[in-house]
């Protein structure tokens, strides 16, 4: 019995431990030190590991376990979102995966719109800590608004990471070169 009892409370570490070691989007800010110059830093838990992020100057962040989001100043109808997504095992951008995130990608785009198209889908426009991406841009239209959405796809070894910016067309060449241009500073992720 108190071998039954001492296994089962072994084994209840051992899956908290696991579960515990997987990526958190929930930030916290840590200052770093670089060519002579200080800059604070979103920071990130990963089991033991810290994965840190420089967002876009002047952007608002708040997050969660699953998801960070991300606003920039002045700019209204306009956000972006890093969501953590669990996968059933490793991804690879095969071409039966990239016309599935496509799909899913389409599937996002507000009810009510109307006008959608993929604008691009480009495999590998950066490689974040030496990883594989998958971008898709689309356009679309919402209540007489017109809108852009880009989503770029990280898989790791058990979770998909989604950036994802949506903004007005009017907005978005300007955000998507501050929120991909962010994509360059992750760490360890």
């Amino acid at each position: 019995m108190v071998r039954s009892l001492i296994l089962g409370f072994t084994g209840s570490l051992l899956l908290a431990g696991i579960a515990q070691a997987e990526l958190q989007l929930t930030p916290s800010l840590v200052e770093r030190e670089g060519d002579g110059c200080k800059f604070k830093q979103l920071a990130f838990r990963d089991g033991e590991k810290t994965i840190t992020y420089l967002s876009p100057r002047g952007w608002s962040y708040s997050g969660s376990a699953t998801q960070l989001t991300l606003r920039p100043p002045n700019k209204t109808q306009a956000e972006a979102n890093i969501t953590k997504i669990p996968l059933s095992e490793s991804g690879q951008f095969d071409d039966e995966t990239l016309k599935k995130l496509v799909a899913e990608a389409v599937a996002l785009v507000p009810k009510g719109s109307n006008n959608v198209t993929v604008e691009s889908q480009e495999k590998n426009p950066l490689l974040i800590n030496r990883k594989e991406t998958f971008l898709i841009v689309l356009n679309y239209n919402l209540f007489g608004q017109a809108y852009n959405r880009s989503i770029l796809f990280l898989n790791r070894e058990k979770e998909q990471i989604r950036f994802e910016l949506v903004c007005r067309s009017a907005d978005f060449k300007e955000l998507q070169k501050a929120f991909m241009g962010s994509q360059y500073s992750w760490d360890n992720l």
